[in-house]
């Protein structure tokens, strides 16, 4: 999105976590989100790894963290990534989770373990993240966030539109 000018047409800050965020790009968060009052949206692949461990921990903190998670923590920010109705609305393509793979069967684990042991989840301020985690286990399915770029590829600012659409719909959890 960067690369396509996304940043100069738009007056955005974009974030990117590459993986569970660290202490300082959650506190940077965090920072925006109260120095600012600005919206905070974060654009991630719709699989359980990310819901349950990138975003929770962006959003929440870490779960095994020794440090105070509010001060490492944005808990206004906006799971803004791609949903399950996005794959049929955007006829997205998406694939299977294979359980036999090692990875993928262990996310699927924890992602039950979180939509029961974890008070995050259990949170009805979470419903929208519990029900995607909750459809992931379901349908074992995944999409990532450059599934997008597949929707008219040959309009290349496609992506930018869809996501600005579902911000000004509301869009997200």
């Amino acid at each position: 999105l960067v690369n396509s000018g996304f940043t100069k047409r738009h007056p955005v800050i974009l974030l990117g976590a590459q993986g569970v965020p660290s202490n300082a790009v959650r506190g940077w968060t965090k920072l925006i989100q109260d120095e600012l009052r600005i919206p905070c949206y974060f654009f991630g692949d719709l699989d359980a790894y990310t819901m349950q461990n990138i975003f929770r921990t962006l959003k929440a903190g870490s779960a095994a963290s020794l440090i105070r998670n509010s001060d490492f923590s944005a808990p206004e920010v906006k799971f803004l990534g791609v949903l399950p109705e996005d794959i049929k609305k955007y006829d997205l393509p998406d694939y299977g989770v294979k359980e036999n793979d090692a990875a993928e069967s262990r996310a699927l684990k924890k992602a039950r373990d979180a939509l029961q042991n974890d008070p995050f989840f259990k949170d009805k301020r979470n419903k929208g993240l519990s029900d995607i985690l909750k459809w992931l286990i379901q349908h074992k399915r995944r999409c990532e966030q450059q599934a997008l770029f597949s929707v008219n590829p040959r309009d290349p600012l496609m992506p930018e539109k869809i996501i600005i659409e579902k911000i000004k719909k509301g869009n997200y959890v």
